[in-house]
């Protein structure tokens, strides 16, 4: 058996044979906390987890006992909460701004696990949403358009990744996370070169209905600035340390994709004008080549290539074509 963990070449080259071993070795694969990612610590991101049955004061509480949890806070949500006399019941954790350094890693495990002593619940109402800091972008407006591009080509690969340990999405996604691959195409096709004729960010005006919400990201910027970011609304909700992680560091890693050396643009733009968006109903389905693919073209090393098959196909088992 290949050594996958440590695989230096393309996925996407792999034998039939050798695809099959790999998947069949990610069944009992279990992703790991990392101390880090290997990411520049001048990008930025947080998230907010969605909970529900459980009272905010008391997660407030215990959150108020952690020194280092001071800047972590809860708010009510309609979307998986309600309120019983005068107690929020259910609600989001709200991370403060992160950087991949060690100290925050181990803050936010730490916050999920309050959540986790309180017995808070995961449930088909429950999302997770992640803020990556709009710098990661700087002040090049055509890295926006790459990302879109990018985004719109993988969209059902990436959907359905981040439906974290079930192969289907949470309940009401399409009204607060609207897939965006079909409005961008059909405002390609309205008018032309859509995309390319983008000068700011708040052109594109997607908002809190949609998987990629840029209603916040207020201007071009190479520095970091509070409250200027782009919202990624897609994953359902889960108190996983480790899927939480890895859904933060595939959005990343594709963002970075897009500003990195290694962006392949004729290819992008390629499969950009050919692409016919999936109807929502088969984003659930596994499209290996597809998921090979990204994989090969946002990360740089075979951990995180392995990471990200392992959430995407979860214990399925993906059938080759012969």
């Amino acid at each position: 058996m290949k050594d996958y963990l440590n695989y230096k070449g393309d996925l996407k080259n792999l034998s039939r044979h050798d695809l099959e071993e790999l998947f069949l070795s990610l069944y009992n694969y279990k992703l790991k906390y990392r101390a880090s990612l290997g990411i520049d610590e001048r990008e930025s991101f947080g998230c907010e987890v969605e909970f529900e049955e459980v009272l905010l004061y008391f997660v407030r509480k215990e959150l108020s006992k952690h020194e280092n949890l001071a800047d972590y806070q809860v708010h009510p949500d309609d979307s998986c909460g309600f309120r019983l006399d005068e107690f929020d019941v259910g609600g989001e954790l709200v991370s403060p701004i992160l950087h991949d350094t060690k100290a925050n890693w181990q803050n936010l495990e730490e916050a999920l696990k309050i959540l986790k002593g309180l017995k808070a619940k995961i449930t088909n109402h429950t999302s997770l949403h992640v803020h990556v800091g709009s710098q990661i972008f700087g002040e090049d407006i055509k890295l926006l358009i790459r990302f879109i591009k990018v985004w719109c080509i993988f969209e059902h690969i990436i959907f359905r990744f981040a439906y974290g340990s079930t192969a289907t999405e949470r309940e009401y996604l399409l009204v607060f996370s609207h897939p965006i691959s079909e409005a961008i195409k059909l405002m390609d096709k309205k008018v032309a070169s859509y995309l390319e004729s983008i000068r700011k960010p708040s052109s594109i005006t997607f908002d809190k209905k949609w998987a990629v919400n840029l209603a916040n990201y207020t201007s071009l910027t190479s520095t970091e600035e509070p409250n200027n970011m782009i919202e990624i609304r897609c994953a359902n909700g889960t108190l996983d340390k480790s899927m939480i992680q890895n859904t933060i560091n595939v959005y990343l890693k594709i963002m970075l994709y897009v500003t990195s050396d290694a962006y392949d643009e004729a290819l992008i733009n390629r499969l950009f004008q050919r692409l016919k968006p999936k109807h929502f109903d088969t984003y659930k389905e596994i499209y290996i080549k597809d998921a090979l693919l990204l994989a090969d073209l946002i990360f740089d090393n075979s951990l995180d290539k392995i990471n990200f098959l392992k959430q995407y196909v979860k214990k399925d088992c993906p059938v080759l074509k012969r």
